[in-house]
């Protein structure tokens, strides 16, 4: 008995700790897509674990990458940047100056700088991009992000980051909803064979109690006769 209720505390400890920890992650992945969108709404990168999630907002790298796209960039040592790679590199040109591009490499200069192009532009950029300018290296569509930024207007993003978690603590409640009711399931399953094992028990002790009530008629009627011999002898 005492190990099914040490298995049922246990599964109870374990089954919060989850519900615990998929609260976290909820959590967390709120606040990242929404730093993400912030960031990418301002033109800026959004960086974690090394990594950083960018937008791109022109289509001068077509057909590799397309404007509106959300790219993953990786941090990287500027020494192991080769012809063909895509970086991202804050601009020095005299239009874009400050801003965040996304442009392929095509060549590598003495002094360590880098000519850059984006594959639809005619012509190369004007400035050559600095080691100390590189923000990291092209690692992939993070299309997650490409998804959620499909929820342009504010009232889309309203259903992305209000209509989603409702959703998710609805099916939340409904879950404990759920264990609840197996819960009272379980009570009354158990309740119901407590009353059947006291019944059983009821019909034992009358059993018993008729038994000996039969065993004391009997012992009684052995008995009588003896008495009644005497009686007529006499």
């Amino acid at each position: 008995m005492k190990s099914a209720e040490n298995t049922a505390n246990t599964k109870g400890r374990l089954t919060k700790a989850f519900d615990i920890a998929l609260t976290a992650v909820i959590a967390v992945l709120v606040i990242v897509i929404g730093y993400t969108m912030y960031q990418s709404h301002h033109g800026k990168s959004a960086s974690f674990f090394g990594k950083s999630v960018l937008v791109v907002v022109t289509g001068s790298m077509e057909p590799s990458i397309s404007e509106g796209d959300h790219i993953f960039i990786e941090k990287c040592d500027p020494d192991t940047l080769k012809e063909g790679d895509i970086i991202t590199f804050t601009s020095h040109e005299e239009d874009i100056n400050g801003k965040l591009v996304t442009h392929r490499i095509i060549a590598k200069n003495a002094d360590g700088s880098f000519e850059t192009k984006g594959d639809a532009n005619p012509t190369a950029d004007k400035e050559p991009v600095k080691p100390s300018d590189i923000e990291g290296r092209y690692a992939g569509r993070a299309r997650v992000f490409d998804l959620i930024g499909s929820f342009g207007s504010p009232q889309k993003l309203i259903m992305v980051f209000v209509m989603i978690p409702l959703a998710l603590v609805s099916l939340y409640e409904v879950k404990t909803l759920m264990k609840l009711f197996i819960k009272s399931r379980a009570e009354q399953r158990l309740t119901d064979e407590e009353l059947k094992q006291k019944l059983i028990r009821e019909e034992i002790e009358k059993e018993k109690e008729r038994l000996r009530q039969q065993a004391e008629n009997d012992k009684a009627g052995e008995v009588e006769p003896d008495g009644t011999g005497s009686d007529n002898e006499a």
